[in-house]
């Protein structure tokens, strides 16, 4: 055969192997994906919500850990339990929020919530108040009153109006979006067991009606009462194991705890929910040879408390470290006010080029596509979850340095209204709609709220959780395997 013809053929039989192995891999991803079962994840949101706040140390939060683990367990997988030191902690077993006079008024009050680590209180009534002045508060006006309050209670202001004989506070939050107008933003009291009198939160329409009586010389009463359980316990996180092919492995991760203290659907069963999907596609894939034993291992790990058990991890873990070669974190993928949106974030921070660049293409590829996102981006670093306990300016708090590892936050929503930021300078992206200089950042109705339920986040569009599941099974099929 002519050298020409023996190079060209060489050339030739290159391209078509190539060809071969980027379709069994895009049939791979495929077969991943068509895997994924929305119901199970709607199923796993309202099972954990049920159980209560899923606040660490607490009962419910007990149950969560016991769940996840007989979850994992159901799949097959290896399943690990990490606990840490004890904290204080609380659970709201009941409360009663409710305007007695005028009888006109007594359906006022809607989707209230008692603030954290309130104290017990037995039923009792007072007339509201609501001060125009909080910093020269009056002790005439607030004694055995009442006291209706807008914003973060602080613990300024708390000790003012226990000081001035305040026997309760009513809260609300104001924000530019139309959130909180019909249900509460939450909020806590320092982590006490000594706190005085109770916090209630209520909504702005609620508050605005409130104000307005009084401000027309209306008497308005109002029953309340609180049973609650201050005491300590210790986090529980729960960790399932996809062992590799060598010691490096990665962490897909959520935080497992309602970190408001409210139902927390959106924030962060969704989250928790994707951790468990994730891990029961992959490890069927597994069992039925349809992959093989990824290079790296994967650790997928649903934390008992935002931060801090990401933190204990670290401290726990700090020796083999140097074997983490990525974290994956989910925040909030229930949701979404204004945009069907993927966000991938930390695209400001070099040592996530890599992975993100792998996100950015994966999303470019299927955007669009039926059983796929209709929008998706990355986004610069907004902090505020647990990804960036692992990076290095972090690590670094935590006496671990010298350790450089990518971690990147998965979500469809944060925070309670929208915020648009500027672009990571060469991070425009083909799967994003918006402007391609800046990044419009969804948000959540419903965050940090009382109503942060199943109904009206996690089952009314469970298509976002399903393409968070999807775009990071995708990656790690890229990434680990």
């Amino acid at each position: 055969m002519p050298q020409f013809y023996r190079k060209y053929s060489i050339a030739y039989l290159a391209i078509l192997i190539l060809s071969f192995t980027l379709q069994a891999q895009r049939n791979t991803e495929l077969r991943f994906a068509s895997l994924v079962d929305e119901r199970r994840l709607q199923q796993t949101v309202v099972d954990l919500v049920a159980m209560g706040n899923r606040m660490a140390g607490t009962r419910s939060g007990q149950q969560s850990a016991t769940y996840l683990v007989r979850t994992f367990k159901s799949f097959g997988l290896r399943v690990d339990t990490l606990r840490e030191p004890s904290r204080p902690t609380f659970e709201a077993l009941n409360w009663e929020l409710k305007i007695v006079a005028p009888r006109r008024l007594s359906g006022l009050i809607q989707h209230d919530w008692l603030g954290g680590f309130s104290p017990s209180l037995r039923r009792t009534t007072a007339r509201i108040v609501a001060p125009q002045d909080l910093a020269g508060i009056e002790k005439s006006l607030v004694k055995d009153a009442v006291v209706l309050v807008k914003g973060q209670a602080t613990k300024e202001m708390y000790d003012r109006i226990v000081g001035a004989g305040g026997v309760a506070i009513m809260a609300h939050t104001v924000v530019q979006s139309s959130a909180y107008s019909g249900w509460a933003m939450l909020q806590s009291l320092p982590e006490s067991k000594s706190n005085p009198i109770p916090l209630y939160l209520i909504s702005n329409s609620a508050a605005t009606r409130l104000r307005t009586e009084i401000e027309r010389g209306n008497s308005i009463r109002i029953r309340f009462a609180a049973r609650t359980k201050i005491s300590t316990g210790r986090p529980i996180s729960v960790l399932a194991t996809i062992p590799g092919k060598s010691d490096e492995y990665v962490i897909v991760c959520a935080h497992g705890d309602s970190d408001s203290g409210g139902p927390g659907a959106d924030d962060n069963a969704s989250g928790v929910a994707g951790v468990v999907e994730l891990s029961r596609v992959l490890h069927h894939l597994l069992a039925k040879a349809e992959i093989d034993t990824p290079s790296v291992g994967i650790k997928f790990i649903v934390w008992g408390r935002e931060y801090s058990s990401a933190e204990n991890y670290v401290r726990r873990n700090a020796h083999e470290l140097k074997h983490l070669r990525a974290v994956i974190n989910y925040d909030e993928i229930g949701t979404g006010r204004t945009r069907n949106c993927l966000y991938f974030e930390g695209n400001d921070i070099s040592i996530n080029e890599k992975i993100l660049r792998t996100f950015n293409d994966m999303a470019e590829e299927y955007v669009g596509k039926r059983g796929f996102w209709k929008e998706a981006t990355t986004n610069p670093s907004q902090d505020g979850t647990d990804s960036y306990v692992f990076l290095p300016k972090y690590l670094r708090r935590l006496d671990v340095a010298g350790i450089e590892i990518p971690s990147v936050t998965v979500f469809t929503a944060a925070w309670n209204e929208p915020k648009t930021v500027s672009q990571t300078t060469g991070w425009s992206s083909k799967a994003w709609k918006g402007h391609p200089d800046s990044v419009t950042i969804d948000y959540s109705m419903y965050y940090h709220s009382s109503l942060d339920i199943p109904n009206l986040t996690t089952s009314k569009e469970p298509f976002n959780m399903a393409w968070a599941v999807k775009a990071v099974g995708i990656v790690l099929l890229r990434l680990a395997w």
